[in-house]
C-alpha cells in the first residue's frame, strides 16, 4: 500500500478583460493498494480524494475541485485485475490511470483522471505491443465514469493498438492507431535518436480524421525537438506545425483528460490551432550546489491566421522543484510552476501553481 499527499495552490489571474481570477487551495489524498491473489493474478485499487481548504468562489474553474459546484470530492479512482499468461503476455481489466501515447490520463492537478478499459500487452526484451478498448472515462474531478457519447447522443467505444521499440544504436520508435467508432481516428508516430551522450533528437507526428458528427475534423500535427546536455544544464529547441482543415483536437470526445505528447503541450496551452506554427526554447538545470534542486525555463511562441489576420500567442514557464534529501520529511517534493500567457485572441494570463507532494 502506498499513501500520497498532495497540497495544491492554484491562482490564475486574467490581466485584461472581464474574466475573474480563479484561486483555490486543496489537500489531496491518494491511497494505492496492490495485492497478489495468485501467482498469476494481482488486484489493485486506489482511493482519490480532494478536500477544499480555501477558494474565491470560482473554484469549479480551477480544475482542482468538482467542476459543477466547486466542492470537495472522493472516488474509487482505480480498481483493476492483472493476469499474467506467462512472463511476457498479460491482460488488465478495470479502471486505472492509463499512460499510452494516444490515451494518457492527466495528473496535472490534485488527482488524475482515469479510464475504464481492457488492455492486452506483450512485452519483449526491447519493447512492447499492446491493444486496449475503452468505452468510458472519469475526468480529474468527476466521481463517476461516463460513456463516450457523440452529439447525437450515441455511445461509442475506442480501440487503440500500439507499440514501442528501443534499438541498441540509440534509436527509439513508437507508433499507435486509435479508432473511436463513428467519431474519430488518430494515428501517432515518434522516432527518437540519442546521437551521443550529449545530443538527442525527436520527431513526433499525429494524424486525425473525424467521422459522423465530428466529420469536420481533419488535421495533422508535426513536432521536431532537439536537445544538448552540458553536465547539469540541458538546452532544448523545438518546432511544431499544424496542417489540415482544423486545429488538432487530441481528445476522444468524452470525459477523459487526455494529454498531448509533444514538447509544445505546456502548462496552459498546446499551440494546436489550425495552421499554427510555433517554436520553443527551453533550459533545464540541476543545481549542483543544492542537491535535489532543479530549475526549468521555457518560452513557446506561435502564430496562425484567422480571417486573413495573423494572430500571435506565447507562453513563458518557470519551474522550480526541490526534493528534500534527508531528515524526517525526506522525500517531500516541493514544486512551483509559474506561467505567463500573452495572446492576441484572448486575455493575457498570469498563473501560479504551488504543489507539495509527500509519499509514505
Amino acid at each position: 500500500m502506498n499513501v500520497d499527499l498532495r497540497t495544491f495552490y492554484f491562482n490564475r489571474d486574467f490581466s485584461e478583460g472581464s474574466a475573474a481570477s480563479r484561486e483555490a487551495l486543496t489537500q489531496a489524498l491518494r491511497v494505492d493498494y496492490v495485492g497478489q491473489a495468485t501467482d498469476n493474478l494481482n488486484l489493485g485499487a486506489s482511493l482519490f480524494a480532494n478536500l477544499k481548504l480555501t477558494d474565491d468562489g470560482d473554484a469549479h474553474l480551477t480544475g482542482l475541485l468538482d467542476s459543477d459546484d466547486g466542492n470537495s470530492y472522493a472516488k474509487l479512482g482505480q480498481i483493476y485485475a492483472d493476469y499474467s499468461f506467462n512472463d511476457s503476455i498479460s491482460i488488465r481489466v478495470g479502471r486505472w490511470v492509463i499512460g499510452t501515447v494516444l490515451l494518457s490520463d492527466s495528473d496535472s492537478r490534485a488527482t488524475p483522471s482515469s479510464t475504464q478499459a481492457i488492455q492486452l500487452t506483450n512485452q519483449f526484451e526491447k519493447g512492447q505491443v499492446y491493444a486496449l478498448y475503452t468505452d468510458r472515462a472519469s475526468s480529474k474531478t468527476d466521481t463517476s465514469f461516463t460513456k463516450y457519447t457523440d452529439a447525437n447522443g450515441d455511445d461509442y467505444g475506442i480501440v487503440i493498438v500500439g507499440g514501442d521499440l528501443a534499438l541498441e544504436n540509440g534509436l527509439t520508435l513508437a507508433a499507435a492507431y486509435g479508432d473511436a467508432d463513428g467519431y474519430k481516428q488518430q494515428a501517432f508516430l515518434n522516432a527518437g535518436f540519442q546521437v551521443n551522450e550529449n545530443v538527442a533528437l525527436s520527431l513526433t507526428h499525429y494524424n486525425g480524421e473525424g467521422e459522423g458528427t465530428n466529420a469536420a475534423f481533419d488535421s495533422n500535427l508535426t513536432n521536431l525537438a532537439a536537445s544538448y546536455q552540458f553536465d547539469n544544464l540541458k538546452l532544448s529547441a523545438a518546432y511544431q506545425t499544424i496542417s489540415g482543415d482544423t486545429g488538432y483536437d487530441f481528445t476522444w470526445g468524452g470525459d477523459d483528460d487526455n494529454v498531448l505528447q509533444t514538447s509544445h503541450s505546456v502548462q496552459i496551452m498546446d499551440f494546436n490551432r489550425q495552421d499554427e506554427d510555433s517554436w520553443q526554447l527551453r533550459a533545464d538545470y540541476a543545481v549542483s550546489s543544492v542537491k535535489g534542486l532543479s530549475l526549468m525555463a521555457r518560452h513557446t511562441w506561435g502564430d496562425y491566421t484567422d480571417s486573413g489576420n495573423t494572430v500571435d500567442e506565447a507562453e513563458t514557464n518557470v519551474d522550480v522543484v526541490y526534493q528534500l534529501q534527508s531528515g524526517s520529511l525526506q522525500g517531500l517534493n516541493l514544486h512551483m510552476r509559474l506561467s505567463n500567457v500573452n495572446a492576441d485572441a484572448y486575455d493575457d494570463i498570469n498563473e501560479v501553481r504551488l504543489i507539495a507532494n509527500y509519499s509514505f
